[in-house]
């Protein structure tokens, strides 16, 4: 009925029943909506938290993989290794906090002059 635009006393008028019986329903439907809807995003965090960690763990085999092989030079071994151990701090980080999001903001203020404009 609320794809029809009605109004309450409308939709009380067409079903006939009471509305302490029409409210009793709607505030029902309202909180299943909500329930749902909870879980829906749940759902969303968790499958985006499980895509993370799956990024997160093909990183570090990547850099595993890297840093143990011979054939690559010394600078890129080691700079696999940086990664693999971020890579193991981030997993930490997501096990202990879940799926968090900081923004990046500037540290310090860049103040822009005013220039005047010659017309």
């Amino acid at each position: 009925m609320d794809v029809d635009n009605l109004k309450d006393d409308a939709i009380i008028q067409q079903l006939h029943i009471n509305p302490r019986t029409f409210y009793r329903y709607k505030k029902k439907l309202q909180k299943e909506d909500a329930k749902f809807h909870e879980q829906q995003n749940k759902d969303s965090v968790k499958f985006r938290e499980a895509k993370f960690h799956k990024t997160l763990e093909d990183g570090y085999l990547i850099s595993k993989k890297i840093a143990e092989d011979n054939k690559t030079s010394p600078r890129d071994r080691l700079e696999a290794v940086k990664v693999m151990a971020t890579c193991q701090a981030q997993l930490a980080k997501l096990t202990r906090d879940g799926l968090v999001f900081q923004p990046a903001l500037p540290d310090k203020m860049i103040t822009i002059e005013p220039k005047e404009s010659t017309v």
